[in-house]
């Protein structure tokens, strides 16, 4: 007779809270930096072509890096107690959704630097990065079922059971 697993000792609203709170953190970067670089120079003539590409480029590189990286973690040993398999599923999700938030903000941190490093000096760039970086934050940052399912993936491939969704309420 097989005993039921046991009940995981923490709400799973108890345990979301903090990594959206990290996420909404380290994404309000790309706000604060978007205002202080228009408080800074308010005057906006259309950027070269080269800053524009250059913006355009860093929100496809952060796009493939978060894809290809942003939900990279080690499959989950077989055999691991459900509560070890909990602790270790969350370590990985809070890290590997900062590293997603992380690179969906890079965009704005480009821009700007493009905004004055080529002439003429412009917050524009700004208004291409900040909208293509909060796309990939909501997409791939924001801590969601989605996001839980796809590191689930990656800690499930060797058929342990993580028990991601289940801990952070998504199940």
């Amino acid at each position: 007779m097989s005993e039921p697993p046991s009940q995981p000792s923490h709400s799973p609203a108890a345990t979301l809270r903090p990594i959206q709170m990290v996420s909404i953190v380290v994404g309000m970067g790309a706000l604060m930096i978007t205002a202080v670089r228009i408080i800074v120079d308010p005057s906006a003539p259309l950027p070269s072509w080269i800053a524009t590409g250059i913006v355009v480029l860093s929100l496809v590189a952060s796009a493939l890096l978060i894809t290809f990286v942003g939900y990279t973690v080690p499959a989950l040993p077989t055999g691991l107690p459900r509560e070890n398999a909990e602790v270790t599923s969350l370590r990985y999700f809070t890290s590997t959704t900062t590293l997603r938030t992380a690179l969906a903000e890079a965009p704005v941190l480009v821009a700007f630097a493009v905004s004055f490093a080529f002439e003429p000096h412009s917050w524009l760039p700004l208004l291409i990065a900040l909208p293509g970086s909060l796309a990939l934050f909501l997409v791939h940052a924001w801590p969601s079922a989605r996001t839980a399912a796809a590191t689930e993936r990656g800690l499930e491939a060797e058929g342990a059971e993580s028990w991601l969704s289940e801990s952070l309420g998504f199940r």
